[in-house]
């Protein structure tokens, strides 16, 4: 009776210590799968592609209390209050949340049909042009940027951000000595994604942000203020200044119908002819939106007085919050080489520029410019372009081209870590570029 007294306490021991072992275990894998989902839904990645381990959906299973974590790493994280992606996108989420769980006859948590049922009674009308998505970058906070839900919007493809700068994000990010003590300058920065990262985690000199469409700047200078201005700026920022951005015409909206789902854009990549995108993009006219008041309008740069130090001469700004942060306007296809010499680079990142036969030319000046300027200095001046490879007629055009200037390129190793979801099915390549 003794021995199997003492077996049985033994029994039970063990199985109270694997059961424990297994409760830490679960709290762990869920924990990281939680994190992961939660990164996969502020980015907006499309959520028929979003990444779920087989594990992540046993678990929300078995346990309807993950279900209730999985709301709040989501629709109820406190980031979704303040800067959250799409309706249409939420609403999609949470759909085929649902669908998944019903599939596996799991018992749902009613708070995931409460939050659902919240959604689904939105006026339509909040569900806007523009949206946020919102990325997880080191030591653990998000930044987040507001971008357009199409592909093309405004006559412009800068209201997203692409593969390409994540990619090179990426790439910085592992290498930050590239940048650290330097002046950087970014050709076609879009809505600020590369370069926002980059100031918030290297130790750079300055970072001029660049592109030639006012829209884009306009919307450019809030993600900056957003994300780089003092904290209680981006919950009033959020909630006071949507940027007032005209609808897309039903036509343009048609065109890419194929590339969105649930009025969300898929990936960039998955246009097949980016040449007609960009093609579409530059027949559009670009402005007709209403001007903020106190704002500044220099050169086609139009900024809130409030918050920038403007420069009408040259059409560039200093964000009086952090001097070392500038924007400027600029058209490679009508800069004047002395524009490009006064911005002193020493280093030019840029993603996806090269998408375009026709503006080969152009860009190619502006990369030599830039790269000649400081040439004989201690620090030669060096760019790094990471392009999405859609066409290599138009890549090898590119190269030619910088070749027959006197310019010199060599292969980047690719980043290591994958920080950012995006579609890695077409090869991205990173090259350095220098003065021979």
């Amino acid at each position: 009776m003794d021995g199997n007294a003492k077996k049985s306490v033994r029994e039970t021991f063990l199985e109270e210590t694997d059961r424990d072992r297994s409760k830490s275990r679960l709290e762990s894998n869920s924990e990281e799968s939680l994190k992961e989902i939660s990164s996969q839904f502020f980015e907006m990645v499309p959520v028929r592609k979003m990444k779920w381990k087989d594990d992540d959906a046993a678990m929300l299973m078995i346990h309807p209390e993950l279900q209730i974590q999985l709301l709040n790493a989501t629709l109820k994280h406190p980031l979704c209050q303040s800067f959250p992606p799409a309706l249409s996108y939420r609403l999609y989420f949470m759909k085929l949340l649902i669908q998944k769980l019903e599939s596996e006859d799991a018992t749902i948590a009613d708070e995931i049909y409460e939050a659902y049922t919240d959604l689904l009674s939105c006026p339509e009308e909040d569900d806007e042009t523009l949206c946020y998505k919102s990325y997880l970058i080191p030591p653990g906070e998000y930044i987040s940027l507001q971008e357009s839900v199409h592909l093309v919007s405004q006559g412009t493809t800068g209201l997203s951000t692409w593969q390409a700068a994540q990619h090179l994000t990426e790439w910085v990010l592992e290498n930050p000595h590239v940048v650290s003590n330097r002046t950087v300058v970014e050709l076609g920065c879009g809505l600020g994604f590369m370069g926002i990262v980059i100031c918030k985690c290297c130790q750079i000199n300055s970072y001029t942000f660049t592109d030639c469409h006012s829209q884009v700047l306009k919307l450019l200078s809030k993600n900056i203020h957003f994300n780089l201005g003092i904290d209680r700026a981006r919950q009033e920022l959020a909630s006071s200044s949507k940027v007032k951005i005209k609808k897309i015409p039903h036509q343009t909206q048609n065109q890419h119908s194929q590339l969105s789902g649930m009025g969300i854009s898929e990936d960039c990549q998955s246009s097949k002819d980016v040449d007609s995108i960009a093609r579409l993009a530059k027949s559009n006219q670009i402005f007709g939106d209403e001007d903020d008041e106190n704002s500044v309008e220099a050169n086609q740069l139009i900024v809130k007085s409030k918050f920038w130090n403007v420069d009408a001469s040259c059409g560039s700004a200093s964000f009086k919050q952090d001097p070392r942060v500038n924007l400027c306007h600029l058209d490679w296809e009508c800069v004047a080489q002395k524009q490009l010499e006064n911005l002193n680079a020493d280093i030019i990142l840029a993603a996806d520029v090269v998408y375009d036969l026709s503006i080969i030319p152009a860009l190619v000046f502006v990369l030599k410019t830039l790269l000649r300027h400081n040439c004989l200095g201690n620090k030669k001046t060096r760019a790094f372009i990471a392009s999405t490879i859609r066409n290599e007629d138009t890549r090898d055009a590119f190269l030619i081209a910088m070749a027959s200037e006197g310019l010199s390129y060599s292969m980047v190793e690719n980043p290591k870590q994958r920080r950012f979801f995006y579609d890695r099915s077409v090869p991205i390549e990173i090259l350095e570029f220098y003065a021979s």
